[in-house]
């Protein structure tokens, strides 16, 4: 753990934005080009609630799904990391909830700490390091609900070219492990403490109602419907934005109701 805490200190101090977009390029699409389309179809339609997926890095749960969206909490040991894998259909939001994490591009390394986020287009080849000594919990927003929509290529454990985690990895002993779904949590729209951020989720039908809750820093992921500016898109479905980018922009008197996730460091 002391080791893992002096190499950190070798890296420069870096400024990171609140949220970073990743588009893929051509060393994804050539990648991707090698690999099949989806590797493990049937857990698209497993059921999730109710268990802890064990992974060689740690473990993940589900912490809510909608039609839309799944939202997953990923629990990384220190020093260990995800495969480098990419989603070819969907979006991928991280954010971290606790800890330091490394998430790396075949070209760039972004560093991530509370309350801080990358956004992953689809075909966007990743790998996330937990580089605190304490590991680190990051929230994953998946768009659309697709866990078996993943191509691994490359991992430390074994698993490069084979799918998501069998049933054999699910354990229904919840008590053992860390395990706190949003639907346990009593909020009632307000906001509240999660690991080292502070979250709200609530539903939003006016500008002027979003506006009197949005705190100055952080972000903001939609998690049912989006939030726009006139024809300008801003927020798409588990698209993390941050609250600045809605800041500098008009919101409507009125839009269709907006379930909405915020994030910002506790």
């Amino acid at each position: 753990m002391v080791v893992l805490a002096r190499q950190l200190r070798l890296f420069p101090k870096i400024v990171q934005p609140v949220v970073k977009r990743i588009y893929p390029n051509s060393s994804d699409f050539e990648n991707l080009s090698r690999l099949r389309t989806e590797v493990a179809p049937a857990a698209n339609n497993f059921d999730y609630s109710q268990v802890v997926v064990r992974k060689p890095w740690g473990y993940e749960y589900l912490w809510h799904q909608s039609a839309a969206v799944a939202v997953w909490m990923l629990h990384l040991t220190a020093g260990a990391g995800t495969s480098m894998h990419c989603h070819a259909r969907k979006r991928t939001s991280l954010i971290v909830m606790a800890g330091a994490v490394e998430c790396s591009t075949f070209d760039d390394r972004h560093r991530l700490g509370p309350g801080q986020a990358v956004v992953l287009e689809p075909c966007v080849f990743h790998t996330t390091l937990a580089v605190a000594d304490g590991g680190a919990v990051v929230m994953e927003v998946e768009t659309p609900p697709l866990k078996g929509d993943l191509m691994r290529f490359r991992d430390n454990f074994g698993r490069a070219g084979k799918g998501y985690e069998d049933a054999s990895q699910c354990s229904t002993d919840l008590a053992a492990f860390d395990y706190a779904p949003l639907q346990n949590i009593s909020h009632g729209g307000a906001g509240f403490k999660f690991k080292q951020t502070r979250l709200q989720y609530r539903s939003f039908s006016s500008g002027a109602e979003l506006t009197a809750h949005l705190r100055p820093e952080g972000l903001v992921v939609p998690f049912l419907g989006q939030l726009a500016m006139g024809r300008k898109l801003v927020a798409d479905i588990g698209e993390a934005v941050s609250v600045q980018k809605l800041s500098g922009n008009k919101l409507p008197p009125e839009f269709p109701p907006v379930e909405l996730l915020q994030v910002s460091c506790a």
